[in-house]
C-alpha cells in the first residue's frame, strides 16, 4: 500500500506539471508580449515580497504533519482531531498577521519599484497579492490530513483543475483587456475555490474532523509543537532569505526589467524543479511511516535508492538546462530574452546543488529534525545575504545566485551529516561525504563531456539546433549514467520502479 499510495501520487503530480509547463509557457508569452518585462518582473517581485509574510507560518504545517503521521499509525481519531483545531486555529492567526504587516510594508514599495513604470496602481497590485496569501491561510489547514493519508493526488487534481481554469482564464483576459489587475481578482477567486473543495473532499473523507467536539491538545504534544516550530521558525526564516531574497535584491540593484529577463528562466527553472519536487515528495509521508518503524538499516536503503533518482533526475535536468534554454528561449520569445551563458551555467549548477538537498531534507523533515539543527539556516542565511549583495556589485545576476551556492555548502559540510545523517541512518560522517563527493564527480564527467559533444554537434538553424540539443541531452547523460550505473542495487530499484509505474499504467 505504501508504494501504491507513492506512485498514485506520482502519477497526479506528473498530470498536473506537464500540463502546468504548457499552458504556463502559452500565457507567459502573451503575459510578456502583451504587459512587457517590467510587469514580469512586478509579478516576481510581489510574490517575494508576499513569500516573506510567509515566514509567518514558522514550519507550524510540517511540525504538524510531523506529529499527525504518528496517531494515524496509532488511529487516535481524538488527537488528530485536536492536532487540526490547534492548525486551524493557528492559521487564522498567521492570516491575521500576514494582513497587518502586509499593510505596514506598503509605504515601504518604492524603495523596490519605480511607480511610473507601471500603467496601473502598484497598491492595489499589491493588495491583490496580500489578500490572495492571507485567505489561503483560512482553509489549507485540511490539506494536512489528506496529505498525511498518503492521499496528495486528491490534492494535485485540484491544482490541476485551478491551473488549466486559470491559464485559459489569463490568455483571454490579456487578449480581451490587456488589463493586469483583472487576471489578480481571476487568481484570487480561483484559489478560493480549490482551497473552499479541497476542504470538502478532506470533510468526506474524514467526517471525524467535522466534529466539534474536540477535546484541547494534550499539553506534552503541544510543547513537542511548540519546540519543534521554535526549529522550524529558523528554518523557515533562513530559507526565506536564501532563496526569497533574490528577487528584491536583483529588482533594487538590477531593476525590474533584468527581473523580468530572469523570470523567464526561473519560469524554465522552477517549472522543472516543482515536477521533481513532486516526485520526490511523493515519497515523503512513506519516509514518516517508515521512520516509525526506526530500522536504520531499512532507511539507509531508502536513503541511498532515493539520493540515486535525485542524482539521476538531477544532474540530467541540470544539464539540459545549460544546453537547451538558450535556443528554447529564442524560439519562444526571441534573442532579446536570452541571458549571458555564464548566468545559465551558475543558473544551471545552481539547480543541481538545490536539488540534490531534496533527499537529506526528505528525512529531515520525515523525522522531525528542526529544533536540533536550528541555528544553521541563520549562518546560511547571512552567508547567502551577504555574498548576493558583495558578489552582484562585480559579478551582477550571476553574483546573486552564487551567493545562493556558497551559502548551500553549510548545510552540505556541516548539518546534513551531523543533524539528520549520523543520527537516522547510524553510520559515520566519511560515508555520506563519500557518497556526495562521488556524486558531484561523476555529474562533472556528465556535464563536461554532454557540453563538448554539443558544442561540436552545432547548427545554425533554429528549430534544427534546439531539437539537436535536445536529442545529445538525452541521449548522452543517460547513456553514461546507465553504463556507470548498471550493475547497482540503486539503479535496478529505479528501473524496478519505472516498469512498475509503466505496467501499472498500462493495466
Amino acid at each position: 500500500m505504501r508504494i501504491q499510495n507513492s506512485l498514485r501520487n506520482m502519477i497526479t503530480a506528473v498530470m498536473q506539471i506537464v500540463v502546468t509547463i504548457i499552458l504556463r509557457f502559452i500565457a507567459q508569452s502573451y503575459f510578456i508580449h502583451i504587459l512587457g518585462l517590467k510587469y514580469q518582473g512586478l509579478n516576481g517581485l510581489f510574490s517575494s515580497i508576499i513569500g516573506m509574510l510567509g515566514i509567518a507560518e514558522l514550519g507550524l504545517g510540517t511540525a504538524i504533519l510531523f506529529n499527525m503521521y504518528e496517531y494515524i499509525a496509532k488511529r487516535d481519531i481524538e488527537t488528530i482531531k485536536s492536532l487540526l483545531k490547534f492548525y486551524q486555529r493557528c492559521y487564522q492567526a498567521i492570516a491575521g498577521f500576514v494582513i497587518i504587516f502586509g499593510l505596514a510594508l506598503m509605504p515601504f514599495l518604492h524603495v523596490f519599484v519605480n511607480m511610473s513604470s507601471i500603467n496601473e496602481n502598484v497598491y492595489v497590485i499589491y493588495l491583490l497579492f496580500l489578500a490572495d496569501s492571507a485567505f489561503s491561510y483560512l482553509l489549507i489547514y485540511k490539506q494536512s490530513i489528506l496529505i498525511a493519508h498518503q492521499k496528495k493526488h486528491l490534492i494535485n487534481l485540484a491544482d490541476l483543475a485551478y491551473t488549466i481554469i486559470y491559464n485559459l482564464g489569463q490568455i483571454a483576459l490579456l487578449i480581451l483587456t490587456h488589463n493586469y489587475i483583472l487576471i489578480l481578482l481571476l487568481v484570487l477567486f480561483l484559489r478560493l475555490a480549490e482551497n473552499i473543495m479541497i476542504s470538502r473532499v478532506a470533510d468526506r473523507r474524514y467526517p471525524y474532523i467535522k466534529d466539534k467536539n474536540v477535546q484541547l491538545l494534550d499539553k506534552k504534544i503541544a510543547r513537542r509543537l511548540i519546540k519543534q516550530m521554535k526549529g522550524q521558525a529558523f528554518h523557515v526564516i533562513g530559507g526565506f532569505v536564501v532563496f526569497g531574497t533574490d528577487n528584491m535584491i536583483i529588482s533594487s540593484f538590477l531593476g525590474l526589467t533584468v527581473m523580468g529577463l530572469y523570470s523567464n528562466y526561473l519560469l524554465i527553472t522552477n517549472t522543472l524543479n516543482s515536477f521533481l519536487l513532486q516526485v520526490v515528495g511523493s515519497v515523503t509521508p512513506s519516509v514518516g511511516d517508515l521512520l516509525t518503524e526506526k530500522n536504520s538499516k531499512e532507511n539507509f536503503k531508502v536513503h541511498q535508492h532515493l539520493t540515486f533518482i535525485c542524482f539521476w533526475l538531477y544532474s540530467f535536468s541540470a544539464i539540459g538546462i545549460y544546453i537547451v534554454t538558450q535556443p528554447f528561449i529564442e524560439l519562444w520569445l526571441g534573442k532579446n530574452y536570452l541571458l549571458s551563458g555564464g548566468v545559465l551555467l551558475v543558473v544551471a549548477l545552481n539547480f543541481y546543488v538545490q536539488g540534490m538537498r531534496s533527499p537529506m531534507t526528505v528525512f529531515q523533515q520525515a523525522a522531525g529534525i528542526f529544533y536540533e539543527n536550528r541555528f544553521v539556516p541563520v549562518a546560511e542565511a547571512i552567508t547567502n545575504l551577504i555574498a548576493s549583495i558583495v558578489l552582484i556589485k562585480y559579478l551582477g545576476l550571476a553574483g546573486v545566485l552564487l551567493g545562493t551556492i556558497i551559502c548551500t555548502m553549510i548545510l552540505y559540510g556541516y548539518s546534513f551529516p551531523k543533524y539528520t545523517f549520523v543520527p537516522i541512518f547510524k553510520k559515520k560522517v566519511s560515508v555520506y561525504v563519500i557518497e556526495q563527493l562521488s556524486y558531484l564527480f561523476i555529474f562533472a564527467l556528465l556535464f563536461i563531456s554532454t557540453v563538448v559533444v554539443s558544442h561540436f554537434l552545432d547548427v545554425s538553424n533554429v528549430w534544427g539546433n534546439f531539437i539537436l540539443k535536445i536529442v545529445i541531452c538525452l541521449i548522452i547523460p543517460n547513456a553514461l549514467l546507465i553504463l556507470l550505473f548498471r550493475k547497482s542495487r540503486e539503479f535496478r530499484y529505479f528501473r524496478s520502479l519505472v516498469n512498475g509505474l509503466f505496467s501499472k499504467n498500462n493495466s
